[in-house]
């Protein structure tokens, strides 16, 4: 270990020769230091503050993959509808629930008197996966849901609702491109039954019942991201009525997704592939972190935090950061970002570190992808503080940021690699 040196205030009196002198001096000191180190020491610099003292390195000692099967995704911004597969993370489908409602400052309707010209269902699409410039054929499907939503339940990505298989308000290709900012489906006559009602807010939440959004796998495979708070994520009914000898035509617009109760499905398919094999997989080698309810992973740096610990009981943590490189034949298209999750030695919850709760706004950071290292890395500084003052480990929990609504995945490289997971540090004591 080599201690980062830092200067002193000389209170000696110094023609400007001198003083510019030593100026220079004190210069080539620090890049006489500086070449001297690994570029680890430069690594940990902060972009706000400069840290000096003494830089270590803990490397974990248990890592595995598991399944993430307890992802909420109702009343989320965002959501997903395709299929996709790989060699590797097998098949996974998406599907949409989502209720029908009034706008928001709309207490009842009263739209049964109205002559429906045309129902159009909306989404304002952000992604498509797995190539983005890409045109799709999707064959959308649209189904009424045979009960209506529990509005004071939470819906996880292995919930489902059943659906009224005798009707079906769309069945059809629909191309969808790069420069597509709305996808829209024009709906089958029969929809207009369902919504041409009198009814109160509340009333015509329960009459409706909801609406399950899916693509067919017997077209196109991909998936599509979508915007729920978008104005342009709606159901719009074209109607007219005669008033004063008059024909007058309007639209009429139902939300959907945002300002309604609202989840995705996840289905996924691993026969074929290591996962098939149990739960969960070893980090000998490789870790894996998959969206959409997949896998997610564990990992622990008991055994050295332990050892450090004992070594320098009274070490204070200027700077940590957890490093996780990226494996070789991870896919090209990477995540946008990691997050950890920690528990206290004595609860079975998780929560958020420290680090990511106080510094969340430390944009392209904390857990995002870094192309020069090919590794992601996330500030660690805090949490690591408060596991020293405990002195154990109870592990970190990663999971994808952006696992219920985008479909990259990645692959780390496991405990047994020549670069594998650690926390790099600088302290003193």
């Amino acid at each position: 270990m080599k201690k980062l040196l830092s200067s002193h205030s000389l209170s000696l009196h110094l023609t400007p020769f001198h003083s510019l002198l030593l100026l220079l001096l004190t210069s080539l000191s620090f890049a006489a230091c500086s070449d001297e180190e690994s570029d680890l020491g430069i690594d940990l610099i902060d972009s706000a503050t400069l840290y000096h003292g003494i830089y270590d390195t803990l490397y974990a000692d248990n890592a595995w993959t598991e399944f993430d099967d307890s992802l909420q995704t109702s009343g989320y911004s965002f959501g997903i509808i395709g299929n996709y597969h790989d060699a590797t993370f097998g098949s996974v489908s998406s599907s949409f629930y989502t209720q029908i409602a009034l706008p928001s400052n709309a207490t009842d309707i009263a739209f049964d008197s109205m002559v429906i010209d045309s129902v159009v269902l909306s989404f304002a699409k952000t992604q498509l996966f797995p190539d983005t410039s890409a045109t799709y054929h999707f064959r959308f499907e649209v189904k009424q849901l045979a009960e209506p939503f529990l509005s004071d339940t939470a819906y996880y990505s292995f919930d489902q609702l059943p659906v009224d298989e005798n009707t079906s308000f769309f069945d059809g290709t629909v191309s969808v491109t790069y420069y597509d900012t709305v996808v829209s489906l024009k709906l089958d006559p029969s929809i207009n039954r369902i919504i041409s009602r009198s009814a109160t807010a509340e009333d015509f939440l329960a009459e409706t019942k909801g609406l399950r959004v899916r693509i067919l796998n017997s077209a196109d495979e991909g998936l599509m991201t979508i915007d729920l708070t978008s104005v342009n994520t709606c159901l719009r009914a074209y109607y007219h009525y005669v008033y004063d000898n008059d024909t007058v035509s309007s639209i009429y617009t139902f939300l959907i997704g945002a300002g309604t109760a609202h989840f995705t499905h996840f289905s996924h398919n691993y026969n074929g592939t290591l996962f098939a094999s149990g739960n969960p997989l070893p980090g000998t080698y490789r870790l894996y972190l998959e969206p959409l309810a997949g896998h997610r992973v564990r990992l622990s740096f008991d055994s050295d935090l332990k050892a450090f610990h004992a070594a320098h009981p009274w070490a204070v943590i200027h700077h940590a950061e957890l490093l996780l490189p990226v494996a070789p034949e991870a896919p090209s298209d990477h995540p946008d970002q990691i997050l950890a999750l920690t528990k206290s030695a004595t609860s079975s919850n998780w929560y958020y570190i420290d680090d990511l709760i106080n510094l969340y706004d430390f944009a392209g950071y904390d857990g995002s992808y870094h192309s020069d290292g090919n590794f992601y890395r996330l500030r660690v500084s805090q949490q690591l503080q408060g596991l020293l003052r405990i002195g154990l480990d109870p592990g970190f929990r990663l999971h994808l940021n952006s696992a219920r609504h985008a479909a990259q995945r990645t692959i780390l490289n496991g405990l047994s690699t020549t670069n594998r997971p650690r926390i790099a540090i600088v302290y003193s004591e």
